[in-house]
């Protein structure tokens, strides 16, 4: 085990902070401080971690800190924090010369979370990148000792990897919603669609999606198209529109 002395403090309190607060518990890494503008999850989380709740970001003094907050928040949330700590933040797109600290890294899960899932089995990667090799040496112990498989990424690199799992995952999960809002106003039972659901994932993880194509946009039925533009309202026709047009026009034909 790395460095088994540190101890970490987690900045934030939604799903990746409990994500991590987990990781870390599991294998038995302390959890000292967590800070969180939100006082009713951060304290939830820093009773679940067996930490403290610091009030103030200023109070927060452990050797390893996990910033876990929006984007936008990263660099003022750094400035705040000891020289002396290191720092690991977890996004998909803030790039690292932002925060030039030569304790300042990347530790970005590449995967969704949610409050529910967070402690279900992790198969990666985390997203790595460092200043310098102390720091880079660092981040390999840690996610040894964590049981997590890793890739050393530029900051280019990781954020067009996150732009494309925003298609991948949170684009895939709203029309899925969508899915599941118009099976419930119709009365249909969404345990019906599983097997479609499986089987459909089954495939684009084991062929080229673009080999996958099928339904009435990719045979250019009509018919059906208007048929079914004509049942929809709301968010959901604007997206089967948007999409079924995107369809035809890859294959050569129009709306």
């Amino acid at each position: 085990m790395p460095f088994p002395n540190f101890d970490y403090a987690i900045i934030g309190s939604g799903n990746v902070a409990h994500f991590l607060a987990f990781k870390l518990m599991e294998k038995g890494l302390k959890v000292k401080q967590i800070y969180s503008r939100n006082p009713n999850t951060g304290k939830e989380l820093a009773d679940l971690a067996n930490a403290s709740f610091e009030s103030t970001i200023q109070t927060i003094n452990a050797q390893v800190i996990f910033i876990a907050v929006q984007d936008d928040q990263i660099q003022a949330v750094a400035s705040q924090l000891p020289s002396s700590s290191l720092l690991l933040y977890t996004s998909g797109s803030v790039n690292l010369s932002k925060l030039p600290q030569q304790n300042c890294g990347v530790f970005y899960p590449l995967q969704t979370f949610s409050k529910t899932n967070y402690k279900e089995s992790f198969n990666g990667p985390i997203l790595l990148e460092t200043h310098d090799v102390k720091m880079r040496e660092f981040c390999i112990n840690l996610c040894d000792t964590l049981n997590l498989s890793y890739k050393f990424t530029s900051s280019d690199e990781r954020k067009n990897i996150h732009l494309c799992a925003v298609f991948l995952n949170n684009f895939i999960n709203h029309i899925a919603s969508l899915g599941h809002k118009e099976a419930t106003e119709r009365a249909i039972d969404y345990s019906l669609f599983k097997p479609l659901i499986d089987k459909t994932f089954n495939n684009i993880q084991t062929n080229d999606p673009n080999l996958q194509q099928s339904g009435p946009a990719r045979r250019n039925d009509k018919n059906i198209i208007n048929e079914h533009l004509s049942m929809l309202k709301g968010d959901s026709k604007t997206i089967y529109h948007q999409i079924t047009e995107s369809i035809l026009l890859k294959y050569g034909h129009k709306l």
